[in-house]
């Protein structure tokens, strides 16, 4: 139970040592990444020794070797891969791996509402509360629940947040209301308590959320996601005891004095022990050997499972750790933990105030004055071999549109790839019915000569088990077809793909200029006069594309590039809010959806936030003059503000008209000017939804 936030190297020491370290030369091996610099991992053999021990350097690697075949547990930097085989001959590789949480770089918004929401796929037993970015709009907020979708059944709230929520903000909210079963999609849903618009903060490529989208005022929107983070209650280990109220160091009176042996008594809440930790001092500095046991009843009990030794840096305190299957108990049963020092000499045992009413402390066999207990944590599985690590990850058999991904684990579990050409992985592929211990997933339509990252995950569906996730690895798919250079060679020219159901858009792609597209443009804000410019001239046109802004397809695409250093009368920073919007009325069946689409590519140079050029595409479904002023843009069916670091993004937006003709468009705005500001749009399609 490691105390405080020295440094890692000191922490690491007090590593649990369960047995001698083993100086047996063989074959096998055990390597891999700790996660960073002086990072601690520790492998343990399935007799209790300590066979490898180290403190990573700058690379976070580490390596044991000489390693006898058979089982191992492995600490690899506070996370635990259980019953690992280790094979005479070969080496097996386990990465620590940060748990995944969203990127959601909530620095864009998406077009004023009353409502929003977002669908997830639950990972835990409950919603416990949420944070996001508010950058418009100031009130409490009603929050909801439902299955599935803001159209489903409701299940909790509206839960009133007990204050206004503005800019960067969160709020707790009941667990024993928002309940979930992990597995099961719901959508969570905000709405303004005041009954007024308000802007939502978004993420800058949109789709982030696995198997989940954003609705504005129930309307759902697939290219998009909320930038929400929402906070579940996760299953995992139970702490089964705990008292860490710490008194420290106590010189006299009551809860003074030093012992040659601590403990505590404890209720077992679960059938096994996997952990326990104490805190201690000895008047010195340096590292000590403890040793940590488990007794039925009290002092005098009868020891569970075999004895666990300790490295323990004074002060700062020391995990005994386990193996599943090593320490059996019976739930509601009392227990004792027990610590001393190997050598038998006097310490301190840190105390806590009586916060553990179950239980009671001793020193040398005797009680400790009831105000206290000891400075100790015991935790337990509620389903023994519950927990799973994979390691080994791998990928073989790459071809051009597929590859294969293969990993083990010490416990059986399913078999889940996360994958896709950003660190969102939106993708998932495998088995999550059947159970193994060796996996294996076929992702299959890739595209050709494409960089993808991936993780691997599994899940042993045991009471207090939660999914485990292996790190972020990569791969490139081959290139399809004819692969070669190209040198001095002109670039080759995409044809726009065949459409053949698509609804008639003049010029979609720009090949004729600006033929069939209506342009209006602005800059400045009203709020400073002597900038604004409320009928500019367009600043893009239909062109073949600068520094490597390369069409999409075809020959043409629209934008603008500006360069700061070529404008003399550049200043940075420059807040010149220069917009633009190119539409065009189409003819469409009154009542049916469709499906307007079109490829976005933004990019900023001499900017940290890298979304000061920013595009979001407008649908008017009524027909009337919602695009022709750039106040009302929000009045029509919209996405979110993209930015899209310079790649070419997708992004499709449904709508159903309400007449037989809607009015299309792009909605350009160049934030600050910088050094290199490029908004660029190309293939647009409207064509009926499937």
């Amino acid at each position: 139970m490691m105390r405080g936030t020295r440094a890692t190297c000191i922490l690491a020491v007090a590593l649990v040592v369960c047995g001698a370290v083993s100086h047996t030369l063989a074959a096998g091996k055990i390597k891999g990444s700790a996660g960073g610099l002086e990072r601690s991992a520790a492998a343990f053999s399935r007799d209790g020794r300590l066979v490898g021990w180290t403190i990573t350097g700058p690379s976070g690697l580490y390596e044991f070797s000489g390693l006898e075949p058979g089982l191992y547990m492995l600490d690899v930097s506070g996370s635990l891969a259980p019953y690992l085989e280790v094979v005479d001959g070969q080496t097996t590789v386990v990465d620590k791996a940060d748990q995944p949480k969203l990127a959601l770089e909530m620095e864009l918004w998406g077009p004023a509402r009353v409502t929003f929401a977002q669908s997830f796929v639950a990972r835990g037993t409950a919603v416990t509360g949420f944070s996001l970015w508010r950058p418009a709009g100031d009130s409490k907020l009603l929050v909801s629940l439902y299955e599935d979708s803001p159209a489903g059944k409701r299940i909790a709230g509206p839960f009133e947040t007990k204050e206004s929520m503005t800019w960067i903000c969160g709020s707790p909210l009941p667990a024993e209301q928002f309940k979930t079963s992990p597995g099961k999609k719901y959508a969570i849903e905000l709405a303004a308590a005041d009954g007024k618009p308000w802007h939502h903060g978004m993420p800058r490529t949109g789709d982030v959320y696995p198997d989940g989208i954003a609705y504005y005022d129930a309307v759902p929107h697939p290219e998009s996601d909320l930038g929400i983070d929402i906070n579940e209650a996760t299953p995992g280990l139970i702490q089964v005891a705990e008292a860490d109220d710490d008194q420290h160091f106590i010189k006299e009176g009551p809860g003074s004095g030093t012992c040659r042996v601590a403990g505590q008594t404890f209720v077992a809440t679960t059938p096994n022990i996997l952990k326990a930790g104490a805190n201690c001092g000895w008047g010195g500095a340096g590292v000590q050997e403890f040793v940590f046991s488990i007794h039925e009843d009290g002092p005098d009990g009868k020891q569970v499972g075999s004895a666990c030794t300790v490295k323990m840096v004074t002060n700062w305190g020391a995990d005994a750790i386990w193996f599943p299957d090593a320490v059996q108990v019976t739930p509601g049963k009392t227990y004792y933990l027990q610590y001393r020092r190997a050598d038998g000499e006097p310490f301190f045992s840190y105390l806590s105030s009586d916060v553990y009413k179950q239980g009671r402390a001793y020193r040398d066999g005797q009680l400790v004055p009831e105000q206290f207990d000891q400075l100790f944590s015991v935790i337990g599985e509620e389903e023994p071999d519950g927990i799973i690590y994979p390691v080994n990850v791998r990928v073989s058999r790459v071809t051009d549109t597929s590859a294969v991904i293969a990993w083990e684990t010490g416990t059986p579990g399913d078999s889940l790839v996360h994958y896709g050409t950003t660190v969102h992985l939106i993708e998932q592929a495998g088995n999550e019915q059947e159970q193994s211990k060796q996996h294996e997933v076929t992702i299959e339509g890739l595209a050709p000569g494409t960089a993808y990252m991936y993780r691997v995950s599994s899940h042993t569906y045991k009471k207090s088990s939660r999914r485990t996730y292996s790190r972020i690895y990569s791969f490139m798919t081959p290139p399809g077809g004819e692969d070669r250079p190209r040198f001095d060679k002109p670039p080759i020219i995409v044809e726009p793909p065949a459409c053949g159901d698509c609804v008639a858009v003049v010029n979609p792609g720009f090949e004729e200029g600006v033929t069939g597209w209506t342009r209006r443009a602005s800059s400045g804000r009203a709020k400073t006069p002597e900038t604004y410019v409320p009928d500019a001239k367009p600043f893009g046109d239909a062109t073949t594309g600068v520094e490597g802004c390369e069409p999409h397809s075809g020959k043409q695409l629209y934008g603008w590039t500006y360069r700061g250093p070529e404008d003399p009368s550049w200043v940075e920073p420059r807040e010149d809010w220069k917009q633009e919007v190119i539409c065009q009325r189409i003819a469409v069946e009154p009542g049916r959806e469709y499906v307007f689409s079109a490829f976005l590519l933004t990019g900023d140079r001499g900017s940290g936030w890298g979304r000061d050029s920013r595009i979001r595409m407008a649908v008017d479904e009524n027909d009337g003059q919602a695009l022709a002023n750039f106040d009302t843009i929000d009045q029509a069916n919209c996405t979110q503000w993209f930015a899209t670091h310079h790649r070419w993004l997708p992004v499709s937006l449904r709508f159903t008209p309400k007449k037989s003709h809607v009015t299309v468009g792009i909605h350009f705005l160049n934030w600050w000017a910088l050094e290199t500001n490029r908004l660029y749009v190309d293939e647009i399609t409207v064509r009926p939804a499937k």
